[in-house]
């Protein structure tokens, strides 16, 4: 294993994402490139975050590459979202307002003739995220 060196700058840096970055894994990533420069091995490192030796390898790998920039999780593409987030906030409103069943709400919204692409299960799950309990009839 070649050893990592750090800069006190970046030291400094790492130190702070790892205490005080909002994302966890972000600051995981800090605190285990950090433990690899202090000269601690991928498997020790590896075992104290729970994750694969070749995980700790690439963080370092791409710690390397790309520098600060490689802390922050990339994008992956996926599926995209079938329910635009103005038709969620759109959503919310109508059943803040009216409140009602699965069917009265589609039946309210088809009538401004928007259409909802969605299983009412799908409708059921977002208005629960957004702290609504509603039935499906």
């Amino acid at each position: 294993m070649k050893r990592l060196f750090l800069t006190e700058e970046e030291k400094k840096f790492l130190h702070d994402i790892g205490v005080f970055h909002e994302d966890a894994r972000v600051r995981q990533r800090a605190q285990a490139i950090i433990r690899v420069a202090q000269g601690c091995t991928y498997k020790i490192v590896a075992a104290d975050f729970g994750v694969h030796m070749s995980t700790v390898a690439a963080w370092i790998r791409r710690w390397e590459h790309d520098g600060t920039a490689s802390l922050v999780q990339a994008t992956y593409s996926g599926r995209p979202a079938k329910l635009a987030p103005e038709l969620l906030e759109r959503l919310r409103i109508d059943v803040q307002t009216h409140g009602g069943s699965i069917d009265q709400l589609r039946q309210r919204l088809s009538s401004q003739a928007i259409d909802l692409p969605v299983h009412e299960a799908t409708l059921l799950r977002h208005l629960k995220k957004m702290g609504f309990t509603m039935k499906r009839n």
